[in-house]
């Protein structure tokens, strides 16, 4: 999937215009700044988060988050020293988004874990789509775990269309979208996930069949690509 800006860098920059357009450096509630920061530290969770070596971060995440979103805003700053005192901001973000980051190292061991595990069977190559598309089967021990789609070419991800389709949860990736109460993870390199532990024959064919549908939708050509 092309992509000119990626979404950190383009709420970075969100962040670094708020700082400089601020009038009033001193005032520790600029709610603007307050919603670009957090989403900003949201963003490097994620990236953290989906790190194949991120098992060190359990229960860290947040925090190592932050960090990361400081240093990114100091070496972005034309000047040595921040315009704000930003530590109210991150003390607000703390609170906030405690459960987020917990919920988001969960997933990001799902998906280490089922990336780790062993290709069942040939991957399912799906050539009659908008844009063609790759299914791996995933599991261990000849047990299926989990599900994985990826784009076999340049393309863009149509959300706007699937969110007027199906329930979709996240204001950024990885996004959760449910189909036929199956729920799937969709990822910034446009792999869409699904975890099958657990699931019944007849619960795991749906899935397939689910899955190929969401790809076949979700997957968007780009024009003269």
């Amino acid at each position: 999937m092309m992509q000119t800006v990626s979404d950190r860098e383009f709420i970075l920059q969100r962040v670094m215009h708020i700082l400089t357009e601020s009038a009033d450096a001193s005032n520790d509630s600029n709610l603007v700044l307050q919603l670009a920061l957090t989403e900003l530290v949201k963003q490097v969770m994620r990236e953290l988060a989906q790190d194949t070596e991120a098992d060190h971060l359990q229960g860290n995440l947040l925090q190592k988050a932050m960090q990361t979103t400081t240093q990114l805003i100091q070496e972005r700053a034309e000047t040595p020293d921040l315009l704000f005192d930003l530590s109210p901001y991150f003390e607000r973000i703390s609170h906030s988004q405690r459960w987020v980051a917990k919920e988001m190292t969960e997933l990001g061991l799902r998906l280490r874990q089922a990336r780790q595990g062993e290709v069942l069977r040939s991957p399912r190559v799906v050539l009659d789509a908008p844009v063609s598309f790759r299914v791996t089967e995933l599991g261990t021990r000849g047990t299926p775990e989990g599900l994985i789609a990826s784009p076999l070419g340049a393309c863009r991800l149509n959300l706007d269309e699937i969110r007027q389709e199906y329930r979709v949860r996240g204001l950024g990736y990885p996004w959760e979208v449910e189909v036929e109460e199956i729920t799937f993870v969709v990822e910034a390199d446009g792999s869409i996930l699904t975890f099958l532990e657990g699931f019944p024959d007849s619960v795991i064919e749906q899935a397939k069949a689910a899955l190929e549908r969401l790809a076949y939708e979700l997957y968007e050509p780009i024009e003269g690509g």
